[in-house]
């Protein structure tokens, strides 16, 4: 046992001062009484000359003498090695991805975390608050200050989500109240699972605490899976991937549309390790289920939807220079068949995707847009001059656009200024002008080349096809005029007709809701895996959107992880963490204990013991 403000046992000055309040003689005033000879044993001490009195034995001294003492020890704060926090102010970050969902011991890792974290706010002192932070889609603060009942409620209220968690954005808002507050303590309620580059990790005041749910967890899941229809039969390719250190099996089932099983096989997977299954000559369906069965920790990643992609389902139409290279980029595939036009203000409606080489329109259409070398003006965003190319930096390496695409010995004559929106993200720079970028208005999905192909060697290289490819699945993620595949979490715009009628859409769970005006222009983010129904008025249109986590949120395997500190003790603090962290004080024991002899004194007070 600890005492946290031993400074306060100052108060068993007490004590001596009790003794001496009993070694006092009484007072007395004076009356006048007809005899005192019953009062000897009084009047001998009333005749002795000395202030003092002989200490005899008093059951209320001893009594009295014990409350001093608990009294002294409860304001010396004692405390044990527990789980309770010690600093004032502790910031709790409490991660809510997807990953978090996996189970042992019939509860969720989430679950776990809640329940832990709620025993911490028990432990809170009167005097000690606590900033509780989610690590979510968006990070956000759920509740902060002193009140347990609404921490409480705020942990409870804390739901899985089925996305990727903003990690990097929960990080630095708990080390930017770290810094703003340096005798604080963090707490990280996570599995650690970010995939964050340590340099991007923010600098934290003191060296935070991971608390981890349970290490030993198995999962295999299925990665990848996609369709095709090629005339009047269809193939099937899926990934199943294994997430454990050691060999694992799953059996895998393929259904139809209507729950029917068509095929089931037997899959023996190595240690971290993957293997790709083919099903050929399937007959057309509207779409297909790809489903395990092995009883892992896991289970969203254990099922897929997958939608077949039909030859010849959406169309491009381009206008102004035009690249022979890109028009033969966009057609590789079958799913997509090129128009040429010559007015950039006379765009059919009927195309998928616009692609402006060169030019601007007056008017914008409806559907998704490529801008390749825009001229300066204002468009859709406001171009300025051209600059000289840059070196190559890629601002996110795990965007799927980049995915295999290496851009490295790739030479620009020039690159033209973009002006800095909210809404477009960019995905590379040459130097500091951004050199690809993507965003979203208006439910309207564009990207953008900022230079003249002609005058870049891009075409040329093998990274060209691969991001044609990944700019038609980002631009087309329907591959035609079904809604297509995406992840839990990322925006899909909604084109016409869902953007001209009063449609509806069915979630996963079986619930219906309307087609509001703001998923219109902002976009549909669907927040569960599965297949959502979108629904005309009259029900005669019906397109389909498969969803899935994202893959990386399979990996439920706790990584530890090592947050940079900004003291220059954070070693010596980061072997101490727990023992500073580890204990539980016990006042409240002793302030029990001091009532219940307070009572047993009044006893003794009343019975003239």
């Amino acid at each position: 046992m600890k005492l946290l403000s031993p400074w306060m046992l100052s108060f068993l000055v007490t004590l001596p001062l009790i003794v001496l309040l009993y070694l006092l003689k009484r007072t007395y005033e004076p009356r006048t009484v007809p005899s005192i000879l019953l009062w000897q044993k009084f009047l001998r001490e009333m005749e002795a000359n000395r202030p003092w009195q002989k200490l005899r034995r008093n059951i209320l001294l001893l009594l009295q003498l014990l409350a001093a003492l608990i009294f002294a020890v409860a304001l010396a704060r004692p405390a044990i090695n527990g789980s309770g926090p010690l600093a004032t102010h502790t910031i709790a970050v409490l991660d809510l991805s997807a990953s978090m969902a996996a189970q042992s011991d019939g509860q969720t890792q989430l679950e776990k975390s809640k329940k832990q974290l709620q025993e911490w706010i028990g432990q809170l002192a009167p005097n000690q608050r606590m900033t509780l932070i989610a690590m979510a889609k968006e990070a956000r603060i759920l509740a902060a200050g002193h009140d347990h009942a609404e921490l409480q409620k705020a942990v409870r209220d804390a739901q899985q989500e089925y996305g990727k968690a903003d990690y990097e954005g929960a990080l630095s808002l708990a080390a930017a109240l770290s810094g703003k507050d340096p005798a604080s303590s963090v707490l990280i309620f996570s599995d650690g699972n970010w995939g964050l580059d340590p340099q991007l990790y923010p600098r934290f005041a003191r060296q935070p605490q991971m608390i981890m749910p349970d290490r030993n967890l198995q999962n295999v899941g299925i990665s990848h899976a996609a369709a095709a229809v090629q005339a009047d039969r269809a193939e099937l390719v899926a990934t199943v991937r294994n997430y454990n250190e050691q060999a694992s099996s799953a059996e895998v089932q393929l259904y139809d549309e209507a729950g029917k099983l068509l095929e089931a096989m037997e899959v023996a997977l190595p240690a971290n390790g993957k293997q790709d299954l083919f099903w050929r000559n399937l007959p057309v369906g509207e779409f297909y289920r790809v489903s395990l069965k092995n009883g892992d920790a896991l289970e969203f990643d254990n099922e897929r939807i997958v939608l077949p992609l039909k030859s010849g389902s959406a169309k491009a139409w381009m206008t102004g220079n035009g690249n022979l290279f890109l028009e033969k980029a966009l057609k590789i595939g079958s799913n997509l068949t090129v128009e040429r036009g010559t007015d950039s203000d006379a765009a059919p409606s009927s195309a998928n995707l616009y692609v402006y080489d060169g030019v601007l329109p007056d008017r914008w259409p409806n559907g998704s847009v490529l801008l390749v070398n825009p001229p300066a003006g204002a468009g859709i965003v406001k171009t300025g001059d051209l600059l000289e190319p840059g070196k190559l930096q890629i601002v996110d390496s795990q965007s799927p656009l980049l995915q295999y695409v290496e851009l490295d010995r790739l030479h620009l004559k020039a690159v033209r200024q973009v002006e800095s929106v909210s809404w477009l993200k960019p995905i590379a720079y040459s130097g500091n002008t951004p050199l690809l970028l993507t965003g979203e208005l208006n439910g309207r999905r564009i990207a953008i080349l900022p230079f003249d192909l002609h005058q870049s060697d891009l075409p040329l290289l093998p990274a060209f096809p691969i991001l044609v490819k990944h700019l038609k699945d980002y631009l087309l993620p329907s591959g035609g005029n079904l809604l297509g595949q995406a992840t839990v979490g990322e925006r899909v715009a909604l084109l016409p007709p869902i953007r001209e009628e009063e449609w509806s859409v069915t979630d996963p769970y079986g619930k219906s809701h309307k087609v509001e005006k703001s998923m219109i222009e902002q976009g549909f983010v669907p927040e569960s895996p599965g297949l959502y129904r979108f629904q005309s008025h009259d029900k005669r249109e019906v397109k389909l959107l498969a969803v899935s986590s994202p893959v990386e949120e399979s990996n439920v395997t706790p990584v530890k992880v090592a947050l940079p500190s900004g003291s220059e003790q954070a070693e010596g603090e980061q072997q101490n963490a727990q023992q500073k962290l580890g204990q539980t004080e016990i006042w409240r024991y002793f302030a029990l204990a001091l009532l219940f002899l307070l009572y047993v004194e009044w006893g003794v007070y009343k019975r003239g013991y």
